[in-house]
């Protein structure tokens, strides 16, 4: 068990006034999921430091690459219709930012060829860099960062540093605008 959690459930167990030996704390929803965010950025963070993926125009993304704009990493398959149905929001954020401000970086765990992969693309308008990763779940990035459902998302700040993770709907248009209005950019 993860140090944060271990210390979100003994501020828990003392709130509730539960004794530390040989009983279970109480459930604290609100901190447990304090605790899950910070578990989850950590790995993600640590991910994106090591982070070499080549997208379908030969361009190499790593996270030096990255830095000066906000960068989405979208973790998605072609058969997956949450994903799916995340895409015209993505369209609606990447026409909405420009893209010296804000990128999506696809990263597709479809299994397909790489052709039949780009001719989906273009049928359906996806004009974003995007990463194929034709091994799927047990792909580098995919890895590298821990996905193990999708859709999987990591926002990544100008700075460099992870912004959220597996947003998704309102929430993450909300943060991407809020990120880009607040650096100054659209």
């Amino acid at each position: 068990m993860a140090a944060t959690r271990i210390h979100a459930l003994v501020v828990c167990a003392l709130i509730a006034g539960s004794p530390l030996v040989a009983a279970p704390a109480p459930p604290c929803p609100a901190l447990e999921s304090i605790a899950d965010a910070m578990d989850q950025s950590r790995p993600a963070a640590d991910a994106l430091k090591n982070l070499e993926a080549i997208d379908l125009n030969g361009r190499e993304w790593t996270a030096a690459e990255m830095r000066g704009r906000i960068v989405l990493l979208d973790f998605w398959a072609t058969w997956c219709a949450p994903c799916l149905a995340e895409l015209p929001r993505l369209k609606a954020l990447r026409a909405r930012h420009s893209r010296e401000h804000f990128e999506i970086l696809g990263i597709s765990l479809d299994v397909k060829s790489r052709q039949s992969f780009v001719s989906w693309l273009n049928r359906n308008r996806i004009d974003w860099p995007q990463v194929h990763e034709r091994a799927g779940y047990s792909a580098g990035v995919a890895r590298l960062f821990g996905v193990d459902r999708l859709p999987r998302t990591v926002l990544v700040g100008r700075d460099g540093t992870i912004a959220a993770v597996d947003l998704r709907g309102d929430q993450l248009a909300a943060r991407i605008d809020e990120l880009v209005g607040a650096e100054g950019g659209r």
